[in-house]
């Protein structure tokens, strides 16, 4: 066991770079002059940057040539067993050579991201999306990982052919295209729009794919959001099995204020990246979108409204729960007119040979309806305006290195208020940006060569669909 003085301290036990095809490696820890770990709820594999300042000659004595398992072995003082990373060598890249000696950067990935590029899909997969993800992630005949696979079903089934497609593209399309299984769904000819022939339509939909250092997730958007109370969370998500950090918060230092308090929990650094973007939410259709469907094999036309302020109540949300301000004023009133419009093809036919409509809308009277429709009505406006609505507001936020936490972890953020000493004598904390947050992206940043220890600290870059905390009124619901 390392004896550490400081929350930050790091010691690189091991940094192993294995020859192709043999167990020769070479320990290049000595010429490490920082490595970096980085892992995102939108990649389906986990990076690492390794800047090395070589004066052995390690690129044409090993040779590097691409592909070279690399083992890296970290103790910190965020961890009691010791973090172990497994990746491969796929560039290198800024090197730079004076007299003898060279810097430059290895580009680390996981094996898997390598297997992908040389994979293609050419049959025919169905069933749940969970299913047949986790058939291309763990089949031998595809991505063949032995990594840990968390996940949840979707609503919904489907069926596709693909055409020589990677196995990860695959993923990325069924994640948008599926629901989570708690969600509720819901049409009507009623809708407070002019245009009379329009029919409403509500719900939630959108899942992520991931890889952290746990393994792969799949989990809708819906159940990363909830809390341990809610319907929509996911029975799966649960610290045994999933091994999520809960119940720690993280807190700026406001004076003397949380001195004596244990430093790992203390935010270094601060960064609202993005808040307000209007114009862009607009035309994304975030708050409101028309959808016109066309089934090319009944001929039918129909024309949807989808707001996201009549399905609000029925998602789960990182901050107020009751709270519409997601919807400053002036776009409660926007929302009320479609920003973005869609044309989308339907046909609930295509796999399907019974002479009963395949349709499974109860309004087209089909006593056989096919479990592989075409559900575009249900998830296509609901992805869309559920993935912008999750980037409603984003925090970086800079901490001492803690190598447990993992992108598509929650976290409690408590900040300093930023309003003059004389305004914030009654609460020191911004309660509309403190609370809990979705960590979108981690950086875990090791620089074994300064101090005496090294050092090390985590960049997590989070978002939230909405301000203030749940038990807390929000000035922007006012």
């Amino acid at each position: 066991m390392d004896n550490f003085s400081s929350s930050t301290d790091v010691k690189l036990k091991n940094f192993q770079i294995f020859k192709h095809g043999s167990d020769r490696s070479i320990d290049i820890r000595k010429i490490v002059v920082e490595f970096e770990y980085i892992e995102s709820i939108v990649n389906p594999f986990v990076v690492g940057l390794v800047t090395v300042a070589d004066s052995a000659g390690l690129i044409g004595s090993l040779p590097i040539k691409g592909g070279e398992k690399a083992v890296i072995e970290i103790s910190t003082n965020s961890s009691d067993v010791g973090i172990k990373y497994e990746m491969v060598v796929w560039k290198v890249a800024n090197r730079y050579a004076q007299q003898k000696k060279q810097t430059y950067t290895l580009g680390l990935i996981s094996a898997e991201a390598l297997e992908n590029e040389v994979k293609r899909v050419n049959v025919m997969m169905e069933g749940n999306p969970e299913g047949i993800i986790k058939k291309l992630v763990k089949d031998k005949a595809y991505i063949g990982s032995e990594k840990n696979f968390f996940s949840e079903p979707s609503l919904l089934e489907t069926k596709l052919i693909p055409t020589k497609t990677r196995p990860f593209d695959i993923i990325a399309e069924l994640a948008a295209k599926s629901v989570s299984p708690k969600a509720k769904f819901e049409t009507s000819s009623n809708t407070s729009n002019n245009n009379k022939s329009e029919q409403q339509i509500k719900g939630s939909g959108g899942f992520f794919f991931w890889e952290t250092k746990r393994g792969y997730n799949f989990f809708a958007v819906d159940s990363l959001c909830a809390d341990e109370k809610s319907p929509l969370k996911s029975d799966r998500l649960n610290t045994e099995a999933w091994g999520q950090e809960k119940g720690k918060e993280y807190q700026e230092r406001l004076g003397n204020i949380g001195d004596g308090a244990d430093d790992r929990f203390t935010i270094k650094k601060s960064v609202f990246e993005s808040e307000v973007d209007m114009l862009s939410s607009l035309r994304l259709g975030k708050y409101s979108s028309l959808i016109a469907f066309f089934n090319h094999s009944t001929g039918q036309y129909e024309e949807y409204v989808y707001k996201i302020k009549d399905s609000y109540d029925n998602m789960a949300h990182l901050g107020g729960q009751n709270s519409l301000s997601l919807i400053p004023v002036k776009d409660v009133e926007l929302s009320d007119y479609p920003s973005r419009m869609m044309s989308i093809y339907l046909d609930h036919e295509t796999w399907s040979n019974d002479w009963e409509p395949a349709s499974p809308e109860t309004k087209d009277g089909s006593d056989k309806p096919t479990k592989f429709a075409d559900w575009q009505k249900y998830y296509m406006a609901q992805s869309i305006a559920r993935y912008k609505l999750l980037a409603n507001q984003k925090l970086a936020i800079v901490i001492p290195g803690n190598a447990e936490i993992c992108a598509g972890d929650r976290i409690n953020v408590k900040l300093v208020s930023k309003l003059p000493d004389e305004d914030a004598k009654d609460e020191p904390w911004d309660t509309e940006s403190s609370g809990q947050y979705l960590i979108h992206e981690v950086t875990h940043k090791y620089d074994p060569t300064s101090g005496s220890n090294g050092e090390f600290y985590s960049t997590l870059r989070l978002m939230r669909d909405s301000y203030g905390q749940k038990d807390k009124v929000s000035k922007h619901n006012q």
